[in-house]
């Protein structure tokens, strides 16, 4: 599946101008490169797109120039060297007044140099506007997030194998890493997270020169970024015969997935599916040791609208891709968490990926079979 079609972004510039019209604004500037590359297509590391009522303009300098030509459809492409000024120059010849931006995507020394630039004009920040354009996904990115979940888990399977005693955990990620450019992927989507016994008690722990024991429980995070899209999902391995008090954390997490995969449909607000997954893991007496939230968006980035979580003002709608990964963290102990991504629908969700999640049954699995 190649870059997205002159159809699908034209709908997406259609959809920019409906935000540009609902805000009474005169042009939209998309600084994020993520955004960029979403309403128009353009994957270089340099440029500014003007959304237009009448049309779109990527401003860009000589590197990128025939690049953007040739991947920018349905816009009028630019040379500048210094791209907010250029553009700035073109909104006063056409009398622009009020124009909106994402102040979140770009840093703030830019945020304020383009508010001196626009001198004239009312700089509007649309919050998380733009971004939000991005949530529900097309078929299109579906396909692409399929054959990324695809590529991670045949890397995963492929490392599998090393998580046994003695082997650092090091090891598997750089392995992991290895599979992903060896199977042609653009590379990890995320830093790999290996992290056996007390180790998996970090949520976000790195992979160092601890190696596994017989009896630890060893979280494996992993995804790849393939053709601009992300993977996300979480398996955690046992390596021989953890105790009584793993498997039931195992049993308890595996229960709060289901809990919230259960509850997720289009029309829910995802801090309900939250609290699903959550008061699951309270009932158990593990309350205290689940302190993120159940998901977040996955696309072009690995973490994006919308949020699954206890402070999520989101409502579940069809198309929407997210993950679902509950955990629970004994300091010092071990730790269990488990993720899937998604795509809801009106009557559920389905899944993108599918490692097995049942204790244990990620050991020998076969993601090509």
């Amino acid at each position: 599946m190649g870059p997205p079609g002159a159809e699908a972004l034209h709908e997406r510039l259609e959809r920019a101008r409906r935000l540009l019209a609902g805000e009474r604004l005169d042009a939209l500037l998309v600084g994020d490169l993520l955004n960029v590359r979403y309403l128009c297509g353009f994957t270089g590391s340099n440029g500014l797109l003007v959304v237009l009522p009448g049309e779109a303009l990527l401003i860009t300098d000589s590197r990128y120039t025939l690049q953007a030509r040739e991947e920018a459809r349905g816009c009028r492409v630019v040379e500048a060297a210094d791209l907010d000024r250029e553009a700035a120059r073109l909104l006063d010849g056409l009398g622009a007044a009020y124009v909106g931006a994402q102040a979140s995507g770009v840093s703030g020394a830019r945020w304020e140099r383009l508010r001196r630039l626009l001198r004239g004009m009312d700089l509007i920040d649309l919050g998380a506007g733009v971004d939000a354009l991005r949530a529900v996904k097309d078929p299109g990115e579906l396909g692409l997030l399929r054959e990324a979940a695809r590529l991670a888990e045949q890397c995963l399977g492929a490392v599998l194998p090393l998580v046994r005693p003695g082997v650092p955990e090091a090891e598997v990620a750089t392995a992991f890493h290895l599979e992903a450019v060896r199977r042609g992927a653009e590379g990890p989507a995320f830093d790999t997270i290996v992290a056996g016994g007390p180790q998996g008690a970090l949520p976000h722990a790195r992979p160092g020169p601890r190696r596994f024991r017989e009896g630890d429980l060893v979280v494996v995070d992993f995804g790849v970024r393939h053709r601009g899209y992300c993977s996300d999902e979480t398996v955690t391995v046992p390596v021989g015969e953890p105790g009584e008090e793993a498997r039931k954390v195992y049993r308890t997490v595996l229960e709060a997935q289901q809990a919230a995969l259960g509850a997720l449909r289009a029309g829910v607000r995802l801090a309900e599916v939250d609290r699903a997954a959550r008061d699951v893991i309270a009932a158990a007496g593990y309350g205290e040791r689940f302190g993120h939230g159940t998901g977040h968006g996955v696309g072009l980035a690995v973490h994006e609208l919308p949020t699954v979580n206890a402070r999520s003002g989101h409502v579940a709608e069809a198309g929407m891709v997210v993950t679902v990964e509950p955990g629970v963290y004994l300091p010092g102990r071990f730790g269990v968490r488990l993720e899937d991504t998604v795509v809801i629908t009106d009557t559920g969700c389905e899944p993108l990926t599918r490692a097995p999640k049942g204790w244990g049954e990620v050991l020998g699995w076969d993601p090509d079979g």
